[in-house]
């Protein structure tokens, strides 16, 4: 009894460890130029976000939406927007005009390595990241007129396990453990 309780117990240890040595996508915003992430996203596969901003020619809105795969491909999967389609860097798709006067490019389903854009000013482009719930102004991570690259990135479960046991240590205590 206690040899088969023992091996179930380690067994169990083995499948945590090799789970937390897996590792999922990240999505990572940077400056071009460097090295160091300005914003690091944990990001389930399948899980879409978008890009939205202030279009400089015709000063309406303009939203990319991506979804990040299994794989840390980025896709892109249509635009919206409010613009005039002057004919800068659209992407095929099926457009499709809608009642409030916007429209879509629907069905671009292309991936993307990277996404790329100089941080517009706030008056000028005012750059925002969706990712569900959450919106992320980035001209509040880094400065109008730097180069922007959004790419994805893996992270081992482990990494981010211990982060949010640092998260959960600093709520309650001063230093964490080790």
């Amino acid at each position: 009894m206690r040899l088969s309780i023992s091996a179930a117990v380690a067994a169990a240890i083995a499948l945590a460890g090799l789970w937390l040595a897996g590792a999922e996508p990240w999505l990572e915003v940077r400056r071009c130029e460097t090295a160091a992430p300005l914003l690091s996203l944990e990001m389930k596969p399948g899980k879409e976000f978008s890009l939205w901003f202030f279009h400089s020619y015709d000063r309406a809105f303009f939203e990319e939406h991506y979804r990040l795969e299994r794989d840390g491909r980025i896709v892109l999967t249509h635009m919206t927007f409010k613009s005039s389609l002057n004919g800068q860097g659209f992407e095929m798709g099926v457009y499709r005009p809608l009642p409030d006067g916007s429209a879509e490019l629907t069905d671009i389903n292309k991936d993307v390595p990277e996404i790329l854009f100089r941080l517009g000013s706030p008056d000028l482009a005012n750059h925002t990241l969706f990712i569900g719930g959450r919106r992320l102004r980035l001209l509040d991570y880094a400065e109008a007129g730097d180069m922007i690259c959004i790419r994805s990135g893996f992270r081992y479960r482990w990494q981010s396990a211990w982060d949010k046991v640092r998260v959960m240590w600093r709520q309650g205590k001063t230093e964490p453990p080790g």
